[in-house]
This record gives C-alpha cells, sequence and structure tokens, in this order.
C-alpha cells in the first residue's frame, strides 16, 4: 500500500514538473512572468484570433465556428496560447489568455451574430486589429500571430489602416487571413474584399486567403499557415 501511495506521488510530480517544462501551472493556465505569458522552451507562440460577428456574416457564422474549431485541432500539438475578440458595432474579448487549444474550443460556442449591427451598418475591423496589437505585442513570445476570420472591410471607427500597419510591423506580430463570406470577393479581377488585410499580411510576412465556405480551401489554408509560422 505505502509502495503504492510513493509511486503515485511521485508520478504527480512528474506529471507537475512536464506541465511546468510546457509553461502552463498545475491548474492548466499559462505560467506568467512580469504579467506577460511565458511558455515553455519547445516553442514561445502567442495567437490571437479576431473574428467577424456582423450582420453581414450571418450565413457564414456556423462556418466561422468550424474554422476557429479547425485551427484548435491544427494547433493542438503546438505549446502555444491564445486569446478571441470578436468585431461587428463593437469590439469585445471573448476569451483571454488561455491554453489554445482549450481556448478556441471553449469559445467557438460562444460565437454568435451581432443582430444590433445590421442597423448601424458598423464593422469595426481597425478597431479589433488595433486591441489585438496592443494585446499581444508586449508578451515575450518569439513567434506572435495574429489570425483574421472575417469578410475583410471596415467599415467606421477612429482607427486608420496605416496604423494598423505600422504597428503589427513594429510589433513585429504576423497576421494571417481567413477571408469567409457567402458572396465572392473578387469583382472580375477587382478585389473587394480584404484589400488591405492582404496587404496587412504581405507586410508582415502573413498571408491572406479567399476562403468564401469552402472546407476545402479551408484546409488547404490552414496547413499553409502552420508552415509559414515562424
Amino acid at each position: 500500500m505505502r509502495r503504492a501511495v510513493k509511486l503515485r506521488t511521485v508520478f504527480l510530480n512528474y506529471a507537475v514538473a512536464l506541465a511546468c517544462a510546457l509553461g502552463f501551472t498545475p491548474s492548466g493556465t499559462p505560467a506568467r512572468a512580469h504579467g506577460g505569458p511565458r511558455l515553455g522552451p519547445q516553442s514561445r507562440l502567442s495567437v490571437g484570433v479576431l473574428i467577424d460577428t456582423s450582420a453581414h456574416q450571418k450565413n457564414v457564422i456556423n462556418f466561422e465556428r468550424e474554422v476557429v474549431n479547425l485551427v484548435s485541432d491544427a494547433f493542438a500539438q503546438r505549446p502555444a496560447e491564445t486569446f478571441v475578440i470578436r468585431y461587428a458595432d463593437e469590439v469585445e474579448l471573448l476569451q483571454d489568455w488561455s491554453p489554445l487549444a482549450l481556448g478556441l474550443r471553449t469559445v467557438s460556442s460562444r460565437i454568435e451574430v451581432d443582430v444590433s449591427s445590421e442597423k448601424n451598418q458598423r464593422t469595426l475591423l481597425y478597431e479589433a486589429l488595433n486591441a489585438g496589437l496592443l494585446k499581444i505585442e508586449g508578451n515575450g513570445a518569439n513567434s506572435k500571430v495574429l489570425l483574421i476570420i472575417g469578410e475583410g472591410n471596415n467599415a467606421d471607427g477612429a482607427i486608420k489602416y496605416s496604423q494598423i500597419k505600422n504597428r503589427a510591423e513594429a510589433a513585429r506580430v504576423q497576421c494571417f487571413v481567413l477571408l469567409v463570406a457567402d458572396h465572392n470577393l473578387m469583382g472580375g479581377r477587382i478585389r473587394h474584399f480584404g484589400f488591405y488585410l492582404y496587404d496587412l499580411a504581405s507586410a508582415t510576412k502573413g498571408k491572406a486567403y479567399d476562403i468564401e465556405r469552402s472546407r476545402k480551401n479551408l484546409d488547404k489554408a490552414i496547413r499553409d499557415v502552420l508552415k509559414r509560422i515562424h
């Protein structure tokens, strides 16, 4: 009996030590140092996720939830943490810093269309980008990523695109964009949606992808994102 208790104690101590080595406390939350996130030595990766919940996304909101769940699965084997921000006619933090796979799975069921945004037709994309950059830029991660999921256009707000681009470049945050919509994103050769997000992705060594609501396009894009994160 005593031997069994001793073996159990050794196992628990080993499990706690392993969790701490990976950057998490025994309760499962990410370790912190000086107010910033700290992950284990394998890969210090922080990923901020921004989700468009404006009324124009009502026909693809279920697909956006699917996108979040697939991103969770794709990053399951990588020590990483995340936060989630939704944006429409306001910007809201849906999920604060948490282990990435668990955090995204937890938040996906709470992604809902903001019906009130249909009246004022505001989509505060740049405000959300600014909030995301402010949250991620000061942490100590080796790799800092923003992943934007949405239709791709900004409408109203006080933040200008030039401010976002300058801040992202200065903070060395890679920006990846999954453009999700229930319509074509291009009109002939002219891009009507996500023009500035394509520019932002290119400027930060990330990439933008036209997903619309194609699972095939989504799978291909997520695989490519994983390869490009540095």
